[in-house]
């Protein structure tokens, strides 16, 4: 481990080397030839995956970059950290804007800035927690799937790009939230079978674990609630997968440089990838700021602790039975069939069947919902979903996360 970023990783990975260490190294001479001199598009590119994809692959000295992020603050400090590097990638040419992923106006950018060896999409509406509306719902099934399906058809019209990447998640396998459904839909969508045309774009996914730390994640908040002196919050007998930055960057770029078709790379299941508690990330948290955790069932025990200003640090155990929550994680979902590969700790998923109509019918009514000539119902929503998705089984339990810590 070489730097604060790694020790981080290592409270929730506790991995001392990369999980995607040896791939990467297999394929290190494959990748080179991929992406060294190559003019690259990222949309997406200031999120916490977007920007560690571009860190991990400007070491293969591409000869641009575009990067599409409406984050302006976050791509600002992307290019300077990327310009302040001591070797060549530094001089690599960046082009960046604070363009909405789907929008007319990113449309025109990539329009008149390619064509690009390559497209990686790591914009995402990635939380479970935002199941919590119908309109949250809308922007979730457009941001991870209508617009999926406007780009490809964008690109494949316009000969912009003969290879095209995105994200997909471990929630897909067999989900049981909206989020997961959205991401097996934009699964099939990279298939592009409901285009008109025979689609010649090169096109790849991955499902892979939680990202260890990243923006938004409980994970992150063990930081900054720690800073303020509040109790850390954790449920209660929920495991993951965990993966670090730079795993997951890497792990990008085996799938889009390896695979094809929409086929999906997951990790495997082995002794240095293992199901991890959320509770003892949060003690590592504690243990790593030199206090003693103390798990306790309410904020009034937890602050009781705080006022005490002893070296006992709280964590709150809650309950976990929000909607759309899953106990347990998995990579390969009921039915799905494993491609034979040359990865040592990584399987290749092979793209799903579908009905194309049916996906056809959902991506025009979707297309309606968002110009608001019809409305829909959350419970109608996850009907149509299940037209496509035939193994969702949602959970609905009335509550989200915004009324918990």
């Amino acid at each position: 481990m070489n730097n604060l970023s790694d020790e981080r990783d290592y409270l929730a990975t506790r991995r001392k080397s990369l999980l995607t260490e040896t791939d990467l190294n297999n394929n290190y001479e494959i990748i080179k030839q991929r992406y060294q001199g190559k003019k690259l598009l990222v949309i997406g590119g200031a999120g916490s995956i977007g920007s560690s994809f571009i860190y991990e692959i400007v070491k293969f000295l591409p000869y641009s970059i575009h990067i599409i992020d409406p984050n302006e603050n976050g791509l600002t400090n992307l290019v300077r950290n990327l310009r302040s590097k001591d070797d060549k990638s530094s001089q690599i040419k960046l082009l960046t804007s604070p363009l909405d992923f789907g929008s007319k106006i990113s449309d025109q950018f990539i329009i008149e800035n390619g064509p690009y060896d390559d497209v990686f999409n790591f914009a995402a509406i990635k939380h479970v927690r935002s199941e919590k509306d119908i309109y949250s719902l809308m922007q979730m099934f457009d941001t991870n799937v209508i617009k999926h399906s406007n780009l490809l058809n964008l690109l494949e019209i316009n000969n912009l790009t003969k290879s095209y990447f995105s994200v997909s998640t471990d929630k897909a396998a067999n989900p049981v939230s909206l989020m997961g459904a959205s991401k097996k839909i934009m699964e099939l969508i990279l298939q592009c079978k409901h285009f008109e045309f025979e689609n010649q774009i090169r096109t790849s996914t991955t499902r892979f674990a939680n990202v260890a730390f990243s923006n938004g994640s409980l994970l992150q908040s063990f930081a900054i609630r720690f800073e303020k002196r509040e109790p850390l919050p954790a449920p209660l007998e929920i495991k993951r997968f965990f993966v670090s930055h730079k795993e997951a960057a890497q792990i990008c770029i085996l799938s889009s440089c390896k695979l094809s078709e929409g086929n999906i790379l997951v990790p495997k299941i082995n002794d240095s990838f293992k199901l991890y508690s959320i509770i003892d990330v949060a003690k590592n948290f504690i243990e790593s700021k030199n206090f003693k955790p103390v798990l306790v069932e309410s904020k009034e025990e937890a602050y009781k602790i705080l006022d005490e200003n002893s070296k006992n640090y709280p964590i709150i155990t809650t309950k976990p039975d929000t909607s759309g929550e899953k106990g347990y994680e998995e990579f390969v979902g009921t039915g799905e069939v494993l491609i034979d590969s040359d990865f040592e700790y990584f399987d290749i998923v092979k793209h799903s069947d579908f009905n194309i109509e049916e996906l056809i019918i959902f991506v025009n009514n979707f297309n309606l919902l968002l110009q608001g000539d019809i409305s829909i119902s959350k419970s109608d929503l996850v009907k149509n979903v299940k037209n496509i998705v035939k193994n969702l089984n949602h959970i609905e339990t009335g509550e989200n996360l915004d009324s918990r810590m």
